[in-house]
């Protein structure tokens, strides 16, 4: 969705300033990253305007964005992927610029710095760094498992919690777990109730961390079973 504006805006043009004064003042524009905000290239009016009774840019405030945020950011993107039923706490109080350069950047994404380390920002660290990490959960948050906005499912994950283990751990897609029991038994992974969290389904996450654990196998304790299974 493209917010028509009734205005013409001031013409991006990375290499003379001439026909954008924006960047007389603002020369860092004039070198381009690896990443640059479409925006730009539809002129800085886009996203600023001047403040009435102010002169730019001798005085102090005299430029303003012309919508808060994220509602200016709504001018371009679609609203309906950032408010689904589970959503990211900066996007849900509008901190679009907790992780993203408005303008340009080096990382995909507009991201102000790597991941993990803009989650952790938030996120504390130690609950990912334990004796066994999951390597995924520290290389690929927001493209394997989580939705850095907003979903449809539970934690943003990026859909249900036994699909995106099995995407990896092709083994466990049948829905039985790979470990046997005596008289070839094999646990379930889904389809039946977890009787260590009432009223929710068992799955991957019943048994293991998918983050990190100070268990083998990310497991919760180490005395996984007796967590649901009670022995005479």
């Amino acid at each position: 969705m493209l917010l028509v504006l009734p205005f013409k805006p001031l013409i991006f043009h990375a290499s003379a300033d001439e026909k954008n004064p924006c960047l007389t003042c603002h020369g860092e524009f004039q070198k381009p990253l690896k990443y640059v905000h479409p925006a730009l290239k539809m002129g800085c009016g886009v996203c600023h305007e001047p403040v009435e009774g102010k002169q730019h840019p001798g005085d102090k405030y005299s430029m303003k964005l012309r919508h808060d945020l994220p509602a200016l950011c709504y001018t371009c993107h679609e609203e309906s992927g950032f408010n689904k039923g589970d959503v990211h706490t900066p996007v849900a109080k509008g901190m679009c610029t907790a992780c993203h350069d408005v303008h340009q950047s080096e990382l995909k994404g507009l991201l102000i710095s790597e991941r993990p380390g803009l989650c952790f920002k938030c996120h504390d660290k130690t609950k990912f760094t334990k004796k066994h990490d999951h390597p995924v959960a520290l290389n690929a948050c927001g493209s394997r498992c989580h939705n850095a906005h907003s979903s449809k499912n539970s934690f943003l994950l990026a859909g249900p919690v036994n699909d995106i283990c099995t995407g990896c751990h092709l083994e466990q897609r049948t829905g039985g777990h790979i470990v046997s029991i005596p008289g070839g038994y094999i646990h379930p992974i889904r389809g039946v109730p977890d009787p260590s969290n009432s009223g929710k389904e068992l799955n991957c996450v019943s048994c293991h961390n998918p983050h990190s654990s100070n268990f083998a196998r990310l497991f919760l304790s180490g005395k996984k079973c007796k967590r649901c299974h009670k022995f005479y």
